[in-house]
């Protein structure tokens, strides 16, 4: 596993043991949604319910009801009625359930600035004397910048954990193709080193780009019969999908 993974599911399973409020953010195809997955996979059903909502430019009262129908309950009409809905409903979960409720908030970088506070305000129960859920927003790395102006102070301060997937070092990405061709049942070479060194410079640290440049180089190559990759189907492979 990548050091994003090993670093990344550290915090995140500190957050579920200590509850609050985390925010992930990365660039597209860095591997953040496939760390969360993996994360939540492992989860214990009967101790954690997961609820991901793909929110983007929404009103708070928005928010609110799409919150509040995520924990399986009618939103009421009156926003302070769906406020009251739902720390009940946490806390009915947490409390006499024992069920901790995991809400994973995606594209938050998009979020309307007030939900910011809203997010405090769900959490705060009884003067903070105790958490009874985990709210995780995942984005762009905007989002954590976005999070650095003063408005968001006290939103700052009530973070757990606010980790940057950076994507895989040089190193990594030449483990996980090799990983990648032996779960394949692949044991001899497929592409030579130098490919393999300019496919890995092309993703720049993405993982998706770095999947999808391999895939087509494998795809050129049984189209042409060429049973190693090299240097001349990499850069076609590249030329190919920047048409796309």
């Amino acid at each position: 596993k990548t050091i994003d993974h090993q670093e990344l599911t550290f915090r995140l399973n500190y957050l579920v043991q200590t509850l609050g409020l985390g925010i992930v953010t990365g660039r597209p195809g860095t591997g953040k949604t496939i760390i969360l997955r993996d994360f939540v996979g492992q989860l214990d059903q009967n101790q954690y319910r997961v609820n991901y909502l793909p929110l983007s430019t929404v009103s708070v009262s928005d928010f609110y009801s799409q919150l509040a129908i995520s924990l399986g309950i009618e939103p009421a009409y009156r926003k302070a009625q769906k406020f009251r809905q739902i720390q009940e409903r946490i806390a009915e979960m947490h409390d006499i359930e024992r069920v901790t409720p995991i809400l994973i908030i995606d594209e938050a970088q998009y979020l309307n600035g007030a939900i910011f506070d809203e997010l405090m305000l769900i959490t705060n129960f009884e003067m903070d004397a105790e958490k009874k859920c985990v709210i995780i927003l995942v984005g762009l790395p905007a989002l954590a910048q976005r999070i650095q102006r003063a408005q968001f102070e006290a939103f700052r301060q009530r973070l757990t954990i606010n980790y940057q997937v950076i994507g895989m070092e040089n190193k990594e990405a030449v483990q996980y193709v090799n990983d990648k061709f032996k779960a394949a049942g692949v044991l001899s070479p497929v592409i030579n080193e130098e490919a393999l060194k300019t496919i890995i410079k092309q993703a720049g640290e993405s993982i998706r780009r770095l999947d999808l440049i391999i895939t087509q180089c494998l795809i050129l190559g049984a189209n042409k019969q060429q049973r190693i990759i090299d240097n001349e189907i990499v850069f076609e492979a590249n030329t190919e999908l920047a048409l796309f």
